[in-house]
């Protein structure tokens, strides 16, 4: 979301409470955002990640002769 701020502040950067919003620059632009959460380590996530790094983890390692 673009936001204006008022005369005496040019530009914000970080969060000025821990509401869930930080603000930043974008090109030129002062641009508010709610900041990303914490995902929970489900049994399902982490299965997935676990047979991703069985597929693709040991596919590509360089092998040492």
């Amino acid at each position: 979301m673009k936001v204006e701020l008022i005369i005496p502040i040019d530009k914000l950067r970080g969060m000025l409470r821990k509401d869930g919003f930080y603000f930043r620059m974008y090109r030129g632009q002062q641009i508010v955002q709610s900041t990303p959460t914490k995902w929970k380590d489900t049994p399902a996530r982490k299965a997935a990640r676990e047979k991703f790094a069985a597929t693709w983890g040991r596919r590509y390692k360089k092998v040492e002769s």
